[in-house]
């Protein structure tokens, strides 16, 4: 017996409980995993499927006419980065600036028409990139890229957005 009445009993196991700090550490581990299965896969490194050339459209369908010194700077085979991960996402094969447009009713005829928005331009700049296919996705650098897809992208001259509003498979020339 010991000093307060109980006798200690003897081959029995103390039985762990879970405390605070304990759960903290799983928690921190599980993070941790979660962050590095993230950045391996963003990067592309294990994704498989075939390397093709594809050419894609973004358009950015309002900027104000006062960036268009900007836009006028960019040139076939200057590089298109990804604003957000900062990859590289191509190289520029074309931009063609064309005026802005916006809904307006007629309201004598009833009809929606599509007139000039003032002071502001549409922008349609083509791309042509390395891609993996992997089923109906292509990936560059681990960006996927699919009609439909906004795009955050910047160049030496340009810092924008817009949609991908076409994409094809482009034959490679021997």
């Amino acid at each position: 017996m010991d000093n307060n009445g109980f006798e200690a009993a003897k081959g029995q196991k103390k039985i762990y409980k879970f405390n605070a700090a304990d759960i903290f550490l799983i928690l921190l581990i599980i993070i941790a995993a979660s962050v590095l299965i993230y950045i391996v896969a963003g990067t592309g490194l294990f994704s498989g499927g075939e390397e093709i050339t594809i050419e894609y459209t973004v358009l950015i369908p309002m900027i104000k006419n006062e960036f268009l010194p900007a836009v006028n700077r960019l040139a076939a085979g200057d590089r298109f980065t990804d604003s957000v991960r900062m990859y590289d996402i191509g190289e520029i094969q074309s931009v063609k600036i064309m005026e802005a447009l916006e809904n307006s009713t007629d309201r004598v005829n009833g009809i929606v028409r599509r007139v000039a928005f003032p002071n502001h331009s549409r922008v349609q700049v083509t791309v042509r990139a390395k891609a993996k296919k992997d089923g109906v996705n292509y990936s560059i650098n681990g960006r996927i890229i699919m009609v439909g897809m906004q795009v955050h992208f910047r160049t030496n001259d340009l810092v924008s957005y817009g949609t991908c509003i076409a994409l094809e498979h482009v034959k490679e020339e021997d």
